[in-house]
């Protein structure tokens, strides 16, 4: 009976020690170089703000605009097919609370308050932001210092 390890049980669990801590650098570095294109690609936070509601609104099922106590905010419901977490046409809010601009995208429908886990900040300082839909036309505007508006052709 043997109470201790070989060297060739020790020189085996070394390198397997040592591929297993490679394999989790070249994950660890792929992530960064991924985040690095990522973020070059969508150049700033208002542009990705802008493909984001724009993507969500003309993907929309349905969307619901509504007025809150405060006349410089609204709060926008959509049942949409453009998601950022690779769910299958999920319930989206676009919020703004403490000055910041929220999207919460839920598989469910979206009541507050709640806790929900996929829950994004997009603009911070925010002092306007407006959705009016005239027709089958939707105009945005949103004002965190810099102005950002775009218009465009939604569902009917």
């Amino acid at each position: 009976m043997r109470k201790s390890f070989t060297l060739i049980e020790v020189l085996i669990a070394v390198s397997i020690t040592v591929f297993i801590f490679m394999a989790v650098f070249n994950i660890l570095f792929s992530l960064k170089k991924s985040k690095e294109a990522f973020l070059k690609k969508i150049g700033n936070k208002n542009d990705f703000f802008v493909k984001a509601l724009y993507y969500d609104i003309l993907n929309a099922k349905d969307i619901n605009i509504v007025k809150t106590l405060n006349p410089d905010y609204d709060k926008v419901y959509l049942k949409t097919s453009n998601s950022l977490y690779g769910f299958y046409e999920p319930y989206v809010l676009w919020i703004v609370k403490k000055n910041t601009l929220f999207r919460i995208e839920s598989q469910d429908v979206i009541e507050l308050p709640g806790d929900y886990k996929y829950f994004d900040g997009f603009l911070k300082d925010v002092k306007i932001f407006k959705v009016y839909k005239k027709e089958n036309k939707y105009f945005v505007f949103a004002d965190n210092g810099k102005k950002i508006y775009f218009e465009f052709k939604g569902i009917k």
